[in-house]
């Protein structure tokens, strides 16, 4: 693959959700605050600049080339984890998506933990969550409505040494996502070059691109309407057929 210069998608007054992108591909990469997500969108895209924190949303597109699939753009549109920028991120997470990478630091445990919600505050698509946690079942619920080819990424792999254990899921929840798992060293992009990892994400895009590819018409509905109540417990949620995608990784 390689990085398109989409600096455009960032010019004073425009954002990633109020541009017209038509029929683009898009995959968002969630992830807490300072974890490798936009030396992630770097390593893929070949940018050599030093990333920076991102305020709101950063998109860059990069040029994915496989057996199945010959120069598709992917736009990953990298969400900033700060928590200054909460009440702004639901703006970005409404529009429409095809896929998620969902990044934490394998040197800190809690960045793992914290994927889950990453993950239930894109389903509620970026309402913030509840004052009270809501049931276990109500938010496997909201997990397994993530129509979406899901990636998780581990950054800082080079570093894996310097911790005693391995990040697990200790909820139990991150298995709803149905999601392949990597680790990567995000710093050396000639280490990546032909690796494991590249093979991985590559199938991950081609994934993407497929399910997408094979969406209905009614692609741009929101993934769950509410009904009445506010409560997450009355959403409705719309099929994978609404949606056009069956999952990554799982059957069919």
């Amino acid at each position: 693959s390689s990085g398109i210069n989409a600096e455009w998608l960032l010019r004073p007054g425009t954002t990633c959700h109020t541009m017209d992108l038509g029929e683009k591909i898009r995959v968002i990469i969630l992830g807490d605050s300072g974890v490798g997500k936009t030396s992630l969108v770097n390593l893929l895209t070949q940018k050599s600049s030093k990333p920076t924190w991102t305020v709101g949303c950063n998109a860059e597109v990069v040029l994915h080339d496989s057996q199945e699939f010959k120069q598709e753009f992917i736009e990953l549109w990298d969400i900033g984890g700060s928590g200054v920028h909460e009440n702004s991120r639901g703006v970005f997470m409404r529009s429409t998506f095809h896929g998620m990478i969902l990044v934490h630091d394998l040197t800190n445990s809690k960045s793992y933990t914290n994927m889950i919600r990453w993950a239930l505050e894109f389903a509620r698509n970026g309402e913030r969550p509840p004052s009270r946690r809501v049931s276990r079942d109500t938010e496997v619920a909201l997990l397994r409505a993530i129509q979406l080819p899901v990636l998780i990424v581990g950054t800082k792999q080079d570093h894996l040494w310097s911790r005693s254990r391995y990040s697990n899921d200790r909820s139990g929840l991150i298995t709803n996502l149905n999601a392949n798992m990597i680790s990567v060293n995000t710093l050396d992009g000639v280490q990546f070059k032909g690796s494991y990892q590249e093979q991985q994400i590559k199938g991950f895009f081609d994934t993407v691109i497929r399910n997408k590819k094979s969406a209905s018409s009614r692609f741009n509905q929101p993934y769950y309407s509410r009904q009445g109540s506010q409560s997450p417990s009355n959403l409705q949620k719309y099929s994978s057929i609404d949606l056009g995608f069956q999952g990554y990784g799982g059957a069919g």
